[in-house]
Formats: C-alpha cells, sequence, structure tokens
C-alpha cells in the first residue's frame, strides 16, 4: 500500500492546525550500525517533539524473555499440502524489537544520557515496535519498481537527492509501484523477497508481532521497519499484514507524520482491546491465591482414593518470567448484555501462530463469584456459509437439551465500548482489488470471540478403561441427538476436543468448526483424527456424519495405545503421524492399511473386554473401506461381500457403536467382578517372565502419569508429533502417558544397620 494512502486509512485524520512538525530524519541514513540508527531516531524524535505522550527507548532483553522459534506451516497450495520450516540462524528470536515507544506517564525535563537511552521491555505498556536494519539486503519485502529516489543501496538512498526529472505523484508517495515494466500485471510480482536475509528479518517481525499478540489483548498492531534512510509501515491482524511501501524518510514527511498522527491516537486506535485492563495489585494477588489453591489442591490429592483431576500446564498461568501480564478482560453475555470480569495472565494451551484463530484457553478468576472458570478466546472464522459463531451453536444445543454438552456461562462475539464488532480488516482490503494490491490470495476474515464454561479435565486424564469407554459411548449419544435434531455435523472430533467433567462425565466440547450439511465445509478437522476418507481426498470431499463417527474410532484407539497398552515394538502410532512427503493422501492410505490388516490386541491391554473391543471396532470400519474402494483403479477385482455392503452401511449409524460401547462396558464390568472374586497370585510361586507380567498387569491405585512422567515412559515408536502453528493440526497430541509400572533406578541402594 502506497504509504500516504496508509496513514490516511488507518490513522487517525487531523486537522490543518495540527500538522506534523518538520522533522530532519537525515542523520538515520549517515550511520550503519542497528545501535547508531537506533540511538539517531530516539534523539531525532526527541528533539524535534514529533511524539510528546510516547517515549522511545533502546529495548534490553533479559535471557528469560528469549524464546526458541521453530515456526511451521501445513497448508494446501494445488490441491497438495506442504509444509515450510523457517528457522533463524541461532534458533532464537527476541521477543523485543531494537526499538519500543511506550507511553510516557510524565514528561521528562532533563536531556536522556546515552545509557539512559536502553531500558527494560515491559509488554504491558509497549505500543509501537520499529525493527531497525543497517542492509537493503535485509528489506524483506520487494516493490516492483521503486521510485526514482530509491537507489541500490540504503546509504546511496540517504544521501542522494532525488533526481530533477522525478514525476510529482512519485515523489508524494515515495514508491511507483503503478508503474510496472512493459505493462506487466501486478499479481506477477511477489511480495516477499527471497533472500537469506529477508527471511530472517520476517521471522523476526512476525515473531515481534505474535509476542505482543501473545502478551497484550489486541485487535491489530502497529510496527515501522528503518532501513537506513527508508522506511516501511506495517498492520498486523489476525488476517494477514499489510505492508507499506517502502519509501525514504529523508525526502518525504512520512514517518513525521505516522509518528504524530500516532501520538494523537487513543488506546482503542493504537489497536489495543478496550474491554481488557491491567489488573490491580489486590486483583492479581486474588488471581494468584486462587490458582495456587487450585494447583495445591490437585497436587495433594495424588495417592488418596479420590483423585483431583489436573489442568496440563496449570502452572504455566502463573508465568514468573514477567513477560506476561496480568489482565481484567470485560466478557459479555450476548444476549443479555450482563458483563462479568475476568481476570488472566498467561494462555496454559492454545496456538502460537500469527495469522488464523489463535484460541488460547485460560484459567481465569471470575471476580463476581471469586472461582476460577475455563475462558476460550479465539478470532472465528467469519463466513456463515460453512460455520457459525460458537455461543450460537451452544445454545441452540440447549434449547434442544442435547445431554454431554459443556454449555456456556456467558460469551459472544467481543464488542467494544463504542459497541462495534472486533473484526480483522485484511480480507476487505483483498476484497476492494486496489491497483496497490500484489498477489491472488483470498484472505478469511475473523471476529474476536470469547466463552466461558466450568473447568474441564483432557480425555487423556481418564483413570481407567471403563471410563474411556463411557466417555466415548457418551459423545456418540451427544453426536446422535445434535444430528437427528439439528442436523449439525461436529466435523472436529478430536482427543483435545472430548472433555472431562471433574467427576469424569464426558463433555463434546469445541463446537466452533460446527455446521449443517447446507454450511458445506472441505477439509476441516485435527488432522490426527481426520476420517480416512477426508484424507485420501486429499480434503476435497464434504464433511459428512459419517467422519465424525470414523474420527471419535481413531480418538480412542490413540488414547488406547497411549494410556492403557503394554508397550511392544510396531506400534500403530504412525496413522497418527504429521504429514509426511505424500501429504494427506499418504496419511490416509496408511489408516486404510491399518483398517485392512487388522492388528490383534489380545495380550496388549489388561483388560480383555478393552483389547476385544478395538478389535471388533477395527473390523466394521475395514469393511466400510472395502466397499469405499470398490471400483477404483487401485481396489481387487473380488467384488464386496453382502455382509461386508451390509457392514459398511451399519457403521453410518450411531446407534451401532452405541450398542458395541455398551456391551464392551458390561463385559468389562463382569470381568473385573471375575478378577475381585479371584484370590491374587503368590509372587513367590511365580517365575522370573510371568513375576515381570504380573508386575504389569497388576492394579494400581495411583493416578495417572504426569507429563514429565509420560514422556518417561512413552511406547517405543514415535508418537504423533503436532504443529503449534497449524491451523488444523493439534497442539498437545504427545502420548499422554502409558500405563506400565514406573521406572526403576538402574543402581540397587541398600541399608546395612550397624551394631
Amino acid at each position: 500500500m502506497p504509504p500516504e494512502l496508509f496513514l490516511d486509512r488507518f490513522m487517525k485524520p487531523l486537522s490543518d492546525c495540527a500538522r506534523a512538525p518538520a522533522v530532519d530524519f537525515s542523520k538515520l541514513g549517515s550511520v550503519s550500525t542497528v545501535r547508531d540508527i537506533s540511538e539517531a531516531l530516539i534523539r531525532v524524535v526527541e528533539k524535534h517533539k514529533v511524539c510528546p505522550t510516547l517515549r522511545l527507548f533502546i529495548t534490553k532483553v533479559k535471557k528469560r524473555q528469549v524464546e526458541g522459534l521453530s515456526s511451521s506451516r501445513n497448508g494446501r497450495r494445488d490441491g497438495h499440502a506442504y509444509g515450510a520450516e523457517t528457522t533463524l540462524l541461532d534458533s532464537q528470536v527476541e521477543l523485543c524489537p531494537p526499538v519500543v515507544a511506550r507511553t510516557q506517564r510524565r514528561p521528562r525535563r532533563v536531556a536522556r544520557t546515552k545509557r539512559g537511552l536502553a531500558e527494560y521491555h515491559d509488554f504491558a505498556t509497549a505500543d509501537l515496535g520499529f525493527a531497525v536494519l543497517c542492509s537493503q539486503d535485509e528489506d524483506p519485502f520487494f516493490d516492483p519498481k521503486s521510485a526514482p529516489e530509491v537507489g541500490n543501496t540504503v546509504q546511496g538512498c540517504a544521501t542522494h537527492a532525488p533526481p530533477a526529472d522525478a514525476t510529482p505523484g512519485v515523489l508524494a508517495s515515495g514508491s511507483a509501484l503503478r508503474e510496472l515494466p512493459n505493462g506487466a500485471s501486478q499479481e506477477r510480482y511477489a511480495l516477499e523477497r527471497n533472500t537469506a536475509g529477508a527471511a530472517a528479518t520476517r521471522s523476526r517481525l512476525e515473531a515481534y508481532a505474535s509476542a505482543n499478540f501473545a502478551r497484550q489483548h489486541r485487535r491489530f498492531l502497529f510496527q515501522v521497519v528503518i532501513i537506513g534512510g527508508q522506511a516501511r509501515f506495517l498492520r498486523w491482524d489476525r488476517s494477514g499484514c499489510i505492508v507499506s511501501a517502502r519509501f525514504s524518510v529523508i525526502h518525504t514527511p512520512h514517518l513525521a507524520d505516522f509518528l504524530w498522527r500516532f501520538d494523537h491516537m487513543d488506546s482503542q486506535q493504537r489497536g489495543w482491546d478496550s474491554t481488557a485492563t491491567l489488573a490491580t495489585h489486590v486483583e492479581t494477588k486474588l488471581f494468584e491465591d486462587a490458582v495456587r489453591d487450585f494447583i495445591g489442591a490437585a497436587k495433594a490429592s495424588a495417592g488418596r482414593k479420590h483423585v483431583i483431576r489436573e489442568v496440563p500446564n496449570a502452572e504455566q498461568t502463573l508465568d514468573s518470567t514477567d513477560t506476561y501480564p496480568t489482565w481484567k478482560i470485560c466478557v459479555a453475555h450476548e444476549d443479555t448484555h450482563e458483563v462479568t470480569d475476568l481476570v488472566v495472565r498467561r494462555p496454559f494451551a492454545g496456538h502460537r501462530a500469527m495469522f488464523g484463530r489463535a484460541t488460547r484457553a485460560y484459567l481465569a478468576l471470575d471476580l463476581t463469584t471469586s472461582r476460577l472458570v475455563f475462558l476460550k478466546d479465539s478470532w472465528r472464522v467469519d463466513d456463515r456459509r460453512w460455520v457459525r459463531p460458537e455461543f450460537r451453536t451452544y445454545q441452540e444445543l440447549r434449547s434442544h437439551d442435547i445431554p454431554f454438552i459443556p454449555y456456556p456461562m456467558y460469551g459472544g462475539d467481543v464488542r467494544d465500548l463504542d459497541g462495534t464488532v472486533q473484526e480483522t480488516l485484511g480480507q476487505v482490503l483483498v476484497a476492494e482489488r486496489n491497483d496497490w494490491h500484489v498477489g491472488t490470495a483470498r484472505l478469511n476474515g475473523h471476529v474476536h470471540h470469547r466463552l466461558v464454561q466450568d473447568i474441564a479435565y483432557r480425555l487423556d486424564s481418564v483413570r481407567d478403561e471403563r471410563e474411556l469407554m463411557q466417555a466415548i459411548h457418551d459423545a456418540l449419544i451427544a453426536l446422535d441427538r445434535a444430528y437427528k435434531e439439528l442436523g449439525l455435523i461436529h466435523r472436529d472430533i478430536s482427543s483435545l476436543n472430548i472433555m472431562l467433567s471433574g467427576d469424569g462425565k464426558c463433555l463434546l466440547s469445541d463446537w466452533d468448526h460446527a455446521g449443517t450439511l447446507d454450511q458445506r465445509a472441505r477439509g476441516v478437522g485435527t488432522f490426527q483424527f481426520m476420517s480416512t476418507r477426508m484424507l485420501i481426498s486429499d480434503g476435497a470431499e464434504i464433511n459428512e456424519h459419517v467422519d465424525d463417527l470414523e474420527s471419535l474410532f481413531w480418538v480412542l484407539l490413540y488414547i488406547a495405545l497411549a494410556r492403557f497398552a503394554i508397550p511392544w515394538d510396531d506400534m500403530p502410532f504412525d496413522v497418527f503421524a504429521v504429514p509426511g512427503p505424500g501429504g494427506w493422501h499418504e496419511a490416509g492410505e496408511d489408516k486404510r492399511y491399518h483398517l485392512y490388516d487388522s492388528e490383534s490386541y489380545n495380550g496388549r491391554f489388561k483388560s480383555d473386554a478393552f483389547a476385544q473391543l478395538l478389535e471388533d471396532l477395527e473390523e466394521p470400519w475395514g469393511d466400510y473401506q472395502l466397499v469405499l474402494t470398490d471400483g477404483e483403479p487401485t481396489s481387487s477385482d473380488l467384488p464386496c461381500t453382502p455382509k461386508q455392503l451390509k457392514m459398511a452401511e451399519a457403521v453410518k449409524h450411531p446407534s451401532f457403536w452405541i450398542d458395541k460401547l455398551a456391551d464392551a462396558i458390561r463385559r468389562y464390568d463382569a470381568e473385573q467382578v471375575e478378577a475381585a472374586a479371584r484370590p491374587p497370585p503368590n509372587p513367590l510361586t511365580l517365575g522370573p517372565y510371568a513375576l515381570l507380567a504380573w508386575a504389569a498387569l497388576r492394579p494400581r491405585d495411583s493416578p495417572p502419569a504426569s507429563g514429565a512422567a509420560n514422556a518417561r515412559v512413552g511406547v517405543k515408536r514415535g508418537a504423533p508429533i503436532a504443529d503449534e502453528d497449524a491451523e488444523n493440526t493439534l497442539e498437545e497430541h504427545s502420548p499422554p502417558g502409558a500405563a506400565d509400572a514406573p521406572r526403576r533406578s538402574k543402581r540397587l541402594k541398600t541399608m546395612h544397620g550397624h551394631s
């Protein structure tokens, strides 16, 4: 976007009497290091008082504020899956840009020394970031045709005046994006440069923006990129990033105008979420005490008869790195408009991707009831053709008394204090098809959405096989009722979307991807648990009700292997792996072949009834796949038998699976009664191999292993590794742990008494 259009579109217009002062930025072109450019920028801004209410400083970053960056995404291009990974040379990115502007609480009356220009970064007050580059090779973006005053090098641009034959229009904007060579189309030119320095700069810019969105509550964010005597403006939101054309800070007033306008904008116009404010010391203390009591109660119950379930990464909520401020958020009920204040700090789960839904899960303190609740903060896709607001979906489910659903207490689309809905802007600019627009990509619009519910627990916290079977049984009932009464398909069944209440009851959550058959969607879901049909079609098929049922089977198999299986060689965790070179299609074939060649789970689990259930579920799904592939070029010449055809039709009905789960639960209960009546074996009479088997299979009263212990006693083959930045991949699907006996020390320590 041309810089003058950027200012008029995104910055508050000012009257003629409030014009920006004239600023001489020529010193920026005469220095060559990042430190010197940063100091010169701060000196010039303070000298000319171009933003008197802001304080610019060079950031000092503590070691604990440095995080590793491993950015990878799974997307779609030309009908094929692809993955891209960008990692800086040192695999670390500082979370803070070199220069930051924050609100100045009181005017400074003394000149700042060279040492006084540097301060520690504070995410609670950081308003604007400046990325400082000293080489044009590091410029992350490409202008199809530069303005006449933009030379081949940064220093040349800073020291040479524009030529006399430059057109006025080019001088005004600092760039001539509309003047393409040989009349070529703008869409032929890529925006991102492909050099190593440019890619590293883009990674840093995205890391800066992502860190701000993760630690602050924002609608959008401005950035300034200083490239010697040139600059660019950036505006980030969850739909995309708007980049201005590169312009000269010496020969154009754009940088001074930007800082002057930014100084006259309020916090909402600067991109802050008006519903979030910094919590007071009293509110912060109440929040910390409530979270510590919650975590302490769960840890204190370990080893007792009634174990309190734990929320994974709950300790992360009390982040001690000082980079996550404590916020008070006003959440309004969409129907009643009643407002409730919540106190939050760091989310215990969520996606770190800059673009997309950016779902974050918080432990929040409800100041009205003084109890902890669960807050889901996300940017839902704004496309009513295939998806609906999640709060509205829950309202419909509640009105029809659909069981096993976690109904929210309050929530809905987030509105600013002036009543406007918080939504992204990038998709609007793309749809306008401006002559400065580069590329043909279509961006999804996103709307800020919040839900507040009671705290629930992950499915891998089940205490035994029976609780797992009961949860899957109840989830089937919820899917069946929602489809029959409302025509709703969940479309995103995963092990993280089937939750448990404190007493172990199933709660089928995350209906943000749900829709009816009229709201058709392709390739929606969590990759590891997608149905075979969806994967083999490379996401081209439309989600159907039977796909939810198959996803439930994969969830059951995953938790069974990770929690209750006795580890063996070649455990089938590869069917949950992230996409390989063959993409989605290859992953779908792996699942299909697994169903064709069903494994025998006899002896793999402590419960024979549970092992038999897995075999009974795999066989019908194998027949279903045979019927689906009948007639394909890769299928066998043998036609499907009437039994297989009948079975393939039966698997489409939830009642078929509900009956199988109910029978398995009854067999499991009878098995437990029989085992309780049988006297325990005497370990002294067992041989060495029988003794090991008895130790592995004997019942235990200890609670499920923690996340750290699970990593130590995991399976031999790699469990699925999640992509934390992708929108349709799983973020926390490492094996939740196995139920085998605790590891024993390699060194046997003995104590000898002294006479």
